[in-house]
């Protein structure tokens, strides 16, 4: 989830007016850690990566690299620190590193925490992120806010209609809610725009068998 995280605000805030974030890594050694960490060679990312911050112990860039190669690795409670760094850095006003510690403390199962960063977040964006929409409402889901949870999700689709995880989740919330009309429609959205989708972390064939089978179901519910 943290490599989304990293691709879809970063583009995002890129799309925006500049603000004061700090990027110094170059476009090739940048590709060239993306590349290590996708083969898995996370110690050898990591040295990179290290090597720029003995250059520059600020360089905002490498900090994030930092924290997505030990979320990678499976070591949370190591990606976190870098990440606090960069918020105290900013005195907890940049959305985008309060979003990525929003969705560490997810996966740490911290709900409380999780939903406040991410809430703060939502706010100093507008609203006009759709992924901080979405994991917003997940959070209000989790404090069985149901509605919510819904009305964030069509939010969150009605900003960015050709993100396949925006359109996954509204289908399975659908039918977890037994509105199988809303599903069967979004699942006719998901075939109509197929070659439009957008993903991220996941290939499209993940979110084809889901749907397959989503499909199914509620064809079972509305004979």
């Amino acid at each position: 989830m943290l490599k989304k995280c990293i691709i879809v605000l970063t583009k995002w805030f890129i799309s925006k007016p500049k603000t004061n974030m700090v990027a110094y890594i170059p476009e090739s050694l940048m590709e060239k850690i993306e590349e290590l960490k996708d083969l898995w060679k996370f110690d050898e990312a990591m040295r990179i990566t290290n090597w720029l911050l003995v250059n520059d112990p600020n360089d905002e860039d490498a900090l994030l690299q930092i924290a997505d190669i030990q979320y990678r690795k499976g070591e949370i409670n190591k990606a976190w620190k870098a990440i606090d760094f960069l918020n105290s850095k900013k005195n907890n006003e940049d959305p985008l590193w309060l979003y990525i510690k929003g969705i560490l403390e997810m996966e740490k199962n911290n709900r409380k925490e999780a939903r406040s960063y991410l809430q703060k977040a939502l706010v100093l964006t507008n609203a006009e992120n759709h992924e901080i929409i979405r994991c917003y409402g997940l959070c209000e889901y989790w404090y069985w806010n149901r509605e919510k949870w819904i009305s964030f999700l069509e939010d969150s689709f009605s900003l960015h209609n050709k993100d396949t995880e925006v359109i996954y989740n509204l289908i399975e919330i659908y039918i977890l809610e037994h509105k199988y009309q809303r599903a069967k429609n979004m699942i006719k959205h998901y075939h109509k725009n197929y070659n439009e989708l957008v993903t991220v972390d996941k290939d499209i064939s993940y979110y084809d068998s889901k749907i397959d089978l989503f499909e199914e179901f509620v064809k079972l519910q509305t004979v």
